[in-house]
């Protein structure tokens, strides 16, 4: 019994690390941009204003310990009495009549989803951010007339709109979100998104990120429902309730 709580508390405190990273990445992908954009968030001095458009200080910081959150989240789903649960659920497969085994292994499957999705969402933002971005514009300045610049930016797009969805995806699945509200989520992101990469090119004279970054503002609704949510118990109440 020691052994199943022990393992409870580990796979709730990885799904609630993970759901923090997860918050860390619309603060930091979304608000900290539109306070950069819109000067509430830049240096004293004008010659090292920070750029909303590569990675800059507070921002490189937000994924830092984004970073590191999902670090320990992955560390505490594979720590040795979750890793014990599972060798225990594995020998007692033939005992379907143990409601126990039967929740830690429902709670065990369901927090390693959630951390190993985010992870990857990470790592995609994370690869398109501080990679292929870059590289994109570097290999812009060097052929300008070649048609293989525009494939790259459109992976790049896509990429980053998987990301996108993906930490949309486990934000609904963490606090079990109606389909109503799911959709809603997705179409605002995708929205934020048409706006601040224009890539669709349908309008090409005026700059869209400014409509991006107001919508980013709107982040700060969602952040604030999910600390709401943890300080009253919302996850326990609905992800938890069959243990």
């Amino acid at each position: 019994m020691t052994m199943i709580e022990s393992a409870k508390r580990n796979l709730k405190l990885g799904s609630l690390l993970t759901f923090v990273g997860i918050n860390l990445r619309f603060a930091t992908g979304n608000i900290i941009h539109a306070l950069i954009y819109f000067n509430f968030l830049q240096p004293g001095s004008s010659e090292h204003r920070y750029e909303v458009h590569v990675p800059n200080p507070p921002d490189m910081c937000g994924d830092g310990v984004m970073a590191i959150v999902f670090a320990f989240a992955y560390f505490v789903v594979k720590s040795i009495p979750v890793k014990k649960a599972v060798c225990e659920i594995s020998d007692n497969l033939q005992r379907p009549d143990d409601q126990d085994m039967e929740c830690l292994r429902h709670l065990t499957h369901w927090t390693k989803k959630l951390v190993f999705i985010s992870i990857i969402g990470f790592s995609l933002y994370f690869l398109s951010k501080y990679f292929l971005s870059a590289g994109i514009e570097t290999f812009l300045e060097e052929n300008e007339e070649s048609r293989i610049p525009f494939v790259l930016n459109i992976s790049n797009y896509l990429i980053r709109l998987c990301s996108v969805f993906i930490f949309v995806y486990a934000y609904c699945k963490y606090l079990s979100l109606n389909k109503g509200i799911a959709i809603t989520l997705y179409i605002f992101f995708f929205i934020r998104f048409l706006f601040a990469t224009n890539v669709l090119g349908f309008i090409t004279k005026h700059d869209l990120y400014t409509a991006a970054s107001l919508l980013d503002f709107l982040t700060a609704i969602i952040i604030t429902y999910s600390v709401i949510s943890i300080f009253i118990g919302v996850k326990d109440d609905v992800t938890f309730k069959i243990c």
